[in-house]
């Protein structure tokens, strides 16, 4: 897909995940930094955390613009705070739960800053480290970056050590970096031009060892997923690349992690036990979930539909064809005035709400069906969102049609000429990390569809794809059933073959009607008596046919 032009706005905006186009990283001579840090530390028994605190007090960014949260996770003995630590530096206790998630959801939501930077309790940094995380924030407002580790096996540091070399800039001379572990994700950014071609999709490349993001980005999303406790830094990246996230990798930001890496030693036992809980968070990449006609926590799709009492009774219609399409990892919003319907004694049968009653009833057990009192804004953390109106049906394969068409193309948003609508009520379906990413823009003269356009790609497609119709010229009283575009294909072939197959012999039209007539008792009969006698009729026919040509 070939690139929008760049506008001549003067507020940059950063294409999928192309980065470099609005910020290379290289900074004017006399920037200076104005926002703000919060480092936030999870430690759970750590011996380690004297080293990494040792670090951040040794940083070059300034320090009334960081702070630096250690959340205890219930160590014992608990955690004591050293000499040797930053200047603005806070400990907290966790009093309820635990895990990695836990402690750092506690911890960010106890800071303020601009920026909010995880850090591993095992991690060393080198004197610039959030100065080289922190510009990107500057110029792109939804930076999301992430630091460049070495992983070392063997160290003899004390917090005074640490201290020393982080400030006077040897602690990068300790050791080799080409002769140690290479991360898996650094052959993904040499294929990805540093994700700059990535589109967001390598999203699991964002760890929790050290990465950041602006808080402006985190706040769209629902946090730290306390329920995990194993992962749950990939499923904030999903969150954050939904929530319009853009990610980079920071070469310069610089760190020593010391020890191995949890995937490092133990990659296959990490994935199995990773894979059920990320199956049902993020349906991207498709290969987790390796099961059809599941009802998932966050689907792939979300359709939303707005009924009114006037187009009630095509709503059992439209949301049916939805539920039988041959994309099945799909809920729907239906929107609709359900305040309003009450058990009191009511005309059943007078009553002007009694279409929405009974579309209320028919979905009711469905937990494929939520019901809504107003259109939702956004269908985060779903990547993908169709608006379609209640006077439109689809057919078996219309959803898996428009998926494929706007993720094939990497596209932010198609809108589908549609029969008998008009081009603002056309079915449109909506890629959700590039909505989130284009609300920041719009305003003025700038409408959504338009700055989507500018972040991800807008088309209109062809009704031929989406094959939609008009609920409003179809007959509702047929039967609502799948069909599976494969076998559809085949019956019309087979139809095909039987108009141009050779019409019956006239002897054997003759015997059909009779056998018509007899109440089809007269076939029977006849395969009876010809069996009796060994086939000798039917073979003398077969003879006599072919004698006839």
């Amino acid at each position: 897909m070939i690139r929008p032009a760049v506008s001549s706005e003067p507020r940059p905006i950063v294409f999928q995940n192309q980065w470099r186009d609005v910020f290379d990283g290289t900074l004017p001579e006399d920037w200076e930094p104005t926002k703000s840090v919060s480092v936030v530390i999870a430690a759970y028994n750590s011996a380690t955390l004297p080293l990494t605190l040792a670090s951040l007090a040794a940083q070059d960014y300034p320090e009334e613009l960081l702070e630096v949260v250690v959340v205890d996770d219930g160590s014992e003995p608990p955690v004591v705070l050293g000499d040797v630590v930053p200047r603005n530096l806070r400990l907290i206790r966790v009093e309820e739960g635990w895990g990695r998630s836990n402690a750092t959801d506690i911890g960010i939501k106890a800071t303020s800053g601009d920026i909010i930077y995880w850090v591993d309790s095992d991690m060393i940094l080198f004197r610039d480290n959030v100065r080289q995380h922190a510009k990107w924030a500057h110029f792109i407002p939804e930076a999301a970056t992430i630091g460049d580790k070495g992983f070392i096996e063997s160290w003899d540091y004390t917090p005074e050590t640490v201290y020393k070399k982080v400030l006077d800039g040897t602690i990068g001379d300790d050791y080799d970096r080409s002769t140690l572990h290479e991360h898996w994700s650094i052959q993904i950014y040499r294929d990805t031009d540093d994700l700059n071609t990535s589109h967001g999709r390598n999203y699991s490349t964002h760890m929790g060892a050290c990465a950041s993001v602006t808080r402006e980005v985190y706040d769209r999303t629902f946090g730290q997923d306390t329920r995990l406790h194993l992962g749950e830094d990939t499923e904030i990246a999903y969150q954050l690349w939904q929530a319009g996230a853009v990610f980079i990798p920071v070469h310069e930001a610089l760190t020593w992690h010391l020890g191995p890496g949890t995937v490092q030693n133990h990659a296959a036992k990490v994935a199995h036990v990773n894979d059920a809980h990320f199956a049902q968070r993020m349906p991207i990449p498709r290969y987790r979930r390796t099961s059809d006609n599941r009802v998932w926590e966050v689907p792939l799709v979300k359709v939303v539909v707005e009924v009114t009492l006037e187009t009630a009774h095509l709503a059992r219609n439209c949301v049916d064809r939805v539920l039988n399409s041959t994309l099945t990892d799909v809920h729907v919003v239906l929107v609709g005035p359900w305040s309003t319907l009450d058990e009191g004694r009511r005309k059943m049968l007078a009553d002007p709400r009694t279409e929405l009653y009974l579309v209320q009833e028919w979905f009711r057990t469905d937990n494929r069906v939520i019901f809504a009192e107003a259109v939702p804004d956004t269908v985060f953390p779903a990547p993908y969102r169709v608006d379609l109106p209640v006077t439109v049906g689809v057919t078996s394969d219309s959803l898996m049609q428009m998926y494929r068409h706007i993720d094939g193309d990497r596209l932010g948003a198609v809108r589908y000429f549609t029969p008998g609508h008009t081009k603002d009520e056309s079915v449109t379906i909506w890629d959700s990390a590039a909505v989130a990413r284009a609300r920041r823009y719009v305003g003025g003269d700038a409408v959504l569809e338009d700055v989507v356009d500018r972040v991800w790609g807008f088309q209109w497609g062809s009704n031929d794809r989406a094959q939609l119709i008009d609920l409003r010229e179809a007959d509702l009283s047929e039967r609502v059933t799948r069909v599976e575009p494969r076998v559809a294909q085949l019956e019309a072939e087979l139809a095909v073959l039987r108009q141009s197959a050779r019409p019956a012999s006239l002897p054997r039209q003759i015997a059909r009607r009779m056998n018509e007539l007899s109440g089809n008792r007269l076939a029977p009969a006849a395969r009876g008596v010809n069996a009796r006698l060994g086939g000798v009729p039917a073979a003398a026919l077969r003879r006599l046919r072919r004698a006839l040509g």
